[in-house]
């Protein structure tokens, strides 16, 4: 397998974290600590089992989506490894 198939997703992923941090900071996801980001990730989940569902009215997409929940599952990662979350 070609690593740059990963590397282009993961970096998209990045600019998107980078994006959203600066617009929200980090304040949003340690407020809760690990609960919040469960909580969020269930959101996502949930999101993406309607989007399955072909008369959706959401307005994102299925890449979107799973984007955002890989984001969740990054950002959890960071923020514990910075002392920011506990489990």
């Amino acid at each position: 397998m070609d690593i740059t198939k990963f590397e282009e997703i993961t970096n998209e992923i990045a600019d998107m974290l980078e994006k959203k941090n600066n617009d929200y900071g980090d304040s949003n996801l340690t407020k809760y600590g690990m609960f919040g980001i469960i909580v969020r990730l269930s959101d996502k989940l949930a999101r993406l089992e309607n989007l399955q569902n072909k008369n959706a009215e959401v307005d994102e997409s299925v890449e979107d989506t799973l984007k955002d929940i890989a984001g969740y599952a990054i950002n959890a990662i960071r923020l514990k490894r910075e002392g920011k979350i506990w489990t």
